[in-house]
């Protein structure tokens, strides 16, 4: 039996003050930004009126409602969207606009109409393929903030009503453009109009006013659409909608297909809560995602529905629709992958070694894993080979190797038995603008790991010591806010929690060696920890930007990738020092003087003791020793044998435009970090480079008479922290700008 709904009286006063200005961040009312929306709205509203000037004029008192529909004619013309009918619904005499293309430079910029778009596209797709609705039968769809919406005239057919519901003042428009639509095609079947709002809900029953004046028939099969209307809905009439759609799955067969705000019910961006939420109202969640911090879910779940509502000996439409969407993932971290829940092993697994950026054709790329030396090659037909040779005199063995999203990846196992369903992969990261970062360590991987899992540190440690560190309360003086929950998800174990700032915080260990970092801004990090021998470890660093309107554009121009990247590095190299120190001495304790890896706990440890037990329990699996000089297969090598196995590459300087290193700048390091591969190029171990351009940018802070103690990585971590945040920002504002815009 479904819960009804109960409304938070805190989190719907909190609702209605924001309103939908809460979801533009700095562009909202009284944002630092919000200008700019003001002139983004006036702009729109100016084009819009000189496109529909000679229109009826109830579509001119609509025309900033029409945003969408002309996004889906432009992304249409473009290739990006299928949708042959939002051209046909514009003003003949404008529509060469679009057609001559004057608009297709905007594409871009139109991702969240098109994803929407397509979303809603598939779940009515699966709907209407369903033995509830096949070969004509009776059914029904309830378009929820229908705007100018084209999907009741795409998918018109026999027996399927469509009722569009939203503002009366839109239906009237749409009307007269949908009127004018079926006058030139007569065989046109139009839906039913319903001049609805919906916060009227909270008074009145939708269902009851569609059913006594529109025709719905209750017992028939229904699917629900929710498009980027519910931002303009206040809690209590969302609530009482709510029960109402999820109790009408309890008597006839429904589905809900959502791109919307489900707050205050649904606020965060995982799926266990969404989870959690339709659970609660019989209803099962099919496939799941989120933009923008959980402010929009996209969600296609069906009801529940009991046994004796569905027509004997027919497949449900949950059994239907199940297997043609793709499954949530309860993921707090973007990327994700198949967990087969295998015993802790370094073995069977798939390592991250190098950047696809690495490689160059037919140069060897000489590196190890474990101590183990590896070489890979890139042939200039694009295909990859990955050698090792531990010792002389032995026939090379091959690995399986692949490159996949940007990385080259090997499978640590039997060459019958690599699965690429375990590499980790990235839902979209055509959406995000990724910076890459290498760093050579002089200390064990281990102490890496525990490094990157440890919340409390960044307050302890660095204390601020960077602006988009600060700017998130983590300093020693607010080391008594953190607040940290530990989780199990579908990929890994970690941490969630608010700084002091209030702002979510996500870390996750990936086993056996990968930490990631994120949130529900859109920006991730992973680190890609590589074991390359005892004391040498690199450091794969990837962070991910998400891109709004604003980093789009700017990416558009001639070096704002490079000097983005050079910002976000400095600040790595800037973190990676001051981490180093500390993890040495760590390393002196324990690995020299038998220190204990934990004896007193504090906020978070709980997640680093995990860890190493999950590296005891991994010894005791593979039946070792020790990691290092050891085979996935169990055979072993000497060190010394290894020693000779393939001439050392210089990556530094192939790695084009990061960090040349000239040969007599690392003449200073130990002779380890030289004569092994992979050469250690990078900080912290080799840090002369960074530390020069660090001095140089102090010496002139102190000629302009800035703070003596301010470096190039606080300015230039300031920098991409604030180039972070208007991203983040400018991507909601685009949001609700053509949400507000198309009367959704």
């Amino acid at each position: 039996m479904a819960l009804k709904l109960e409304v938070d009286p805190s989190a719907a006063a909190e609702m209605l003050e924001d309103g939908p200005q809460a979801s533009k961040g700095p562009f909202g009312k009284g944002g630092a930004l919000e200008w700019v929306a003001i002139i983004s709205d006036a702009l729109s509203a100016v084009t819009l009126t000189a496109l529909h000037a000679f229109d009826d004029k109830a579509v001119q008192d609509s025309s900033k409602n029409l945003q969408v529909l002309w996004s889906r004619a432009t992304l249409a013309h473009a290739g990006d969207l299928k949708d042959d009918i939002a051209y046909e619904l514009l003003p003949e005499s404008t529509r060469g606009v679009v057609k001559n293309g004057w608009f297709d430079g905007l594409a871009p910029f139109l991702e969240w109409v098109q994803a929407r778009t397509e979303w809603l596209d598939q779940g009515t797709e699966a709907f209407l393929s369903s033995p509830a609705c096949a070969d004509g039968a009776d059914c029904q769809i309830v378009i929820l903030g229908a705007g100018f919406d084209t999907r009741s005239i795409r998918y018109q057919r026999e027996g399927l009503q469509i009722f569009e519901v939203d503002l009366p003042d839109t239906i009237a428009a749409k009307t007269v453009v949908q009127e004018r639509y079926k006058a030139s095609k007569p065989e046109t079947r139009l839906p039913t109009r319903v001049g609805w709002d919906l916060n009227d809900c909270e008074d009145a029953s939708l269902i009851d006013h569609l059913e006594e004046r529109h025709g719905f028939v209750r017992g028939r099969p229904t699917l629900f659409i929710s498009e980027a209307v519910l931002f303009y809905v206040n809690p209590q009439a969302i609530a009482n909608l709510y029960n109402e759609i999820f109790t009408y799955g309890q008597s006839a067969e429904a589905m809900y297909c959502f791109t919307d705000s489900m707050r205050p019910f649904v606020g965060g961006p995982f799926a266990d809560e969404a989870k959690r939420f339709f659970r609660q109202q019989d209803v099962q969640l099919l496939s799941h995602t989120s933009r923008w911090s959980g402010a929009v879910q996209f969600v296609h779940a069906v009801a529940m529905t009991p046994k004796h509502a569905i027509p004997e000996g027919q497949p449900s439409l949950l059994q239907h629709v199940k297997p043609i969407v793709e499954a949530p993932v309860n993921s707090y971290a973007p990327e994700r992958r198949v967990n087969l829940e295998t015993a802790p092993s370094f073995n069977n697994t798939w390592y991250a070694i190098a950047y696809e950026s690495e490689l160059q054709t037919d140069a060897p790329y000489a590196t190890r894993l474990f101590g183990e030396p590896i070489t890979l090659l890139r042939a200039a037909n694009g295909d990859l080979t990955c050698r090792c040779r531990p010792g002389q005199g032995e026939a090379p063995v091959e690995y399986v190797v692949r490159s996949h999203q940007d990385l080259i990846w090997i499978w640590r196992g039997a060459p019958t038995t690599a699965d690429e369903r375990l590499l980790p992969t990235h839902p979209t990261p055509e959406a995000t603008h990724s910076v890459e970062t290498i760093l050579d360590y002089g200390c064990d991987w281990k102490y890496i790991v525990e490094n990157n899992l440890d919340t409390p540190h960044l307050y302890w440690l660095h204390d601020g010591s960077i602006p988009p560190i600060e700017s998130l309360g983590c300093s020693r003086k607010n080391v008594g806010s953190i607040g940290l929950r530990f989780f199990k998800d579908d990929i890994g174990i970690g941490h969630i929690g608010k700084t002091s700032k209030k702002v979510t915080k996500v870390v996750r260990y990936d086993a056996p060696n990968v930490v990631r970092h994120g949130g529900v801004s859109g920006f991730s990090e992973e680190f890609n920890i590589i074991p390359i021998g005892p004391h040498r470890t690199r450091v794969l660093l990837r962070q991910r930007f998400p891109k709004g309107p604003i980093l789009s554009t700017l990416l558009q121009l001639p070096f704002t990738a490079a000097i983005l990247q050079y910002l976000v590095r400095q600040w790595n190299y800037q973190i990676g020092l001051e981490d180093y120190s500390v993890m040495q001495g760590q390393a002196h304790n324990i690995d020299d003087f038998g220190a204990p890896n934990w004896q007193g706990l504090s906020t978070g440890d709980d997640l680093i003791v995990k860890f190493w037990k999950w590296k005891s329990a991994a010894f005791e699996v593979d039946r070792i020793d020790s990691e290092y000089f050891t085979r996935w297969d169990g055979s072993t090598f000497e060190p010394a044998d290894t020693a000779a196995a393939g001439a050392p590459a210089r990556q530094g300087e192939a790695w084009g435009g990061r960090m040349p290193t000239p040969a007599n700048d690392i003449d200073y390091l130990k002779e380890g970090y030289l004569q092994s591969s992979p050469v250690a190029d990078y900080p912290p171990i080799n840090y002369r480079r960074y530390q020069r351009e660090q001095d140089i940018w102090s010496l002139g802070e102190k000629l302009r008479g800035f703070a003596p103690n301010l470096g190039i990585a606080s300015v230039l971590g300031a920098s991409s922290g604030l180039i972070a945040a208007s991203v983040a920002g400018s991507s909601l504002a685009k949001t609700v700008d053509l949400v507000s815009g198309s009367g959704l």
